[in-house]
């Protein structure tokens, strides 16, 4: 006889939503979704994307974008993007998603998509299963998900009302108590949590996220990153060459870096840093206060300005190392991802999930997280040629695609390929 648990396997399809698509945002969480989506039809499952967007000029709640893409209006949202003010919009996306012939929701952040949406497309298909992937600590944190105060850049290592409200002194504790109670009920709905560092996985179980489910996946880079070919041998003309790439937030280090290699540089005249992601007069205008260390660098720094997502392999390879300086626990950056793909080891701030994804000696280097002094040190350490060459050949890669589709089918309920087309 013919495995009906089987038989109802292949059908399954996957709907995943997102609070962003890439070609409207470049961030980690939204690029990370997309990439699931090419790599799931790639594999021959069936997939839709849904994404959140600014429709200003369409009527319609939803709109086509490409085949099998979708993207849908954030106008009826609440200011901050976590419910909607808007129920009838509210109503319309969730009778669009209820109607997909798809067997399973993988949200991607909750953000732009909706506490109260989820619960209300939850009690529309019952018979769903639904996977939530959490990037980032939003639920935990209401500054902006990074668990740093709002005055300074002290970290912050568990949430409390009381610990918030001094964060936020507009808003009693008792609002941090109710808030914690909505993502809670909202997410522990879900039938399985994918973290993709073991830290942030951890923040969420002492927050008391216990979901039936939970697994540390990485993100996958999509099959066209995957099949670059990695660098395998170090030249040593580029130990001595650094670069950054992202964009120029309070939260990112920039403003560490470019004082910490000002301080290398002073004693180690052949370094140089490129900065991918962002103009000098960005990062003078976020951080004012690194003008005499950029001046004093000239032109050992040079900036590059955007760059197109296809050719980041190539150009970290064009350099000796990747820094990543970000002041905040960077739960699963993708430019470590990248990195390692390429074959460029790494200088990392020592918390979160830089300090779990390069692993120090092996894939890279570790400095103390805002300091701009040790981060000179490390830097000067970086450009010896032995040192270099030592951790181009120890550095390892990121999740293969046979990994990646693995851990999603064991929360997808094992999603099987399918034999036959599926119109979008």
């Amino acid at each position: 006889m013919p495995d009906a648990g089987g038989a109802r396997r292949a059908a399954e399809a996957v709907c995943i939503l997102v609070h962003a698509h890439p070609d409207f945002s470049k961030g980690g969480g939204e690029t990370a979704a997309y990439r699931e989506f090419l790599t799931l039809r790639a594999a021959g499952r069936q997939a839709v994307i849904v994404a959140a967007a600014d429709l200003a000029g369409f009527d319609a709640p939803v709109v086509a974008h490409a085949p099998g893409e979708h993207l849908y209006s954030i106008a009826g949202m609440t200011e901050d993007r976590l419910s909607w003010a808007d129920i009838a919009n509210r109503r319309a996306l969730v009778g669009f998603l209820a109607e997909l012939p798809v067997q399973v929701f993988h949200v991607h952040h909750l953000w732009r998509v909706g506490l109260d949406l989820m619960a209300e497309l939850m009690e529309a298909r019952p018979d769903a299963r639904f996977v939530a992937t959490l990037h980032e600590m939003l639920p935990i944190c209401a500054h902006h998900g990074q668990m740093i105060r709002t005055r300074g850049r002290e970290l912050c290592r568990a949430a409390a009302p009381t610990q918030c409200a001094a964060c936020f002194p507009e808003r009693p504790a008792a609002h941090f108590v109710l808030r914690r109670a909505a993502f809670l009920g909202v997410l522990r709905r879900f039938d399985a949590v994918i973290y993709p560092s073991a830290f942030v996985q951890q923040r969420f179980r002492d927050w008391g996220l216990r979901p039936a489910m939970d697994l540390v996946l990485e993100n996958y880079l999509g099959d066209a990153l995957a099949q670059f070919p990695r660098r395998r041998t170090a030249d040593p003309a580029l130990a001595g060459s650094f670069a950054f790439f992202g964009q120029p937030t309070p939260f990112k280090g920039l403003d560490v870096l470019v004082r910490g290699f000002a301080m290398a540089l002073a004693g180690s005249s052949w370094l140089s840093l490129s900065v991918f992601g962002c103009e000098r007069e960005d990062v003078v205008r976020m951080f004012p206060e690194v003008v005499p260390a950029l001046d004093q660098a000239g032109t050992a720094i040079n900036f590059f300005g955007r760059y197109d997502q296809a050719e980041v392999l190539d150009l970290m390879q064009t350099v000796g190392w990747v820094v990543v300086p970000s002041i905040w626990w960077e739960n699963s950056p993708v430019v470590i991802q990248e990195a390692k793909r390429a074959g460029t080891p790494l200088v990392v701030s020592d918390i979160g999930g830089m300090a779990e994804k390069v692993r120090p000696g092996v894939d890279g280097l570790h400095f103390k997280r805002g300091s701009a002094h040790h981060l000179a040190r490390v830097l000067e350490e970086a450009a010896g040629a032995e040192t270099f060459e030592r951790l181009v050949r120890s550095l390892g890669d990121s999740v293969a695609c046979e990994t990646f589709l693995a851990g999603l089918d064991a929360c997808f309920g094992a999603a099987c390929p399918v034999k036959e087309p599926w119109g979008d």
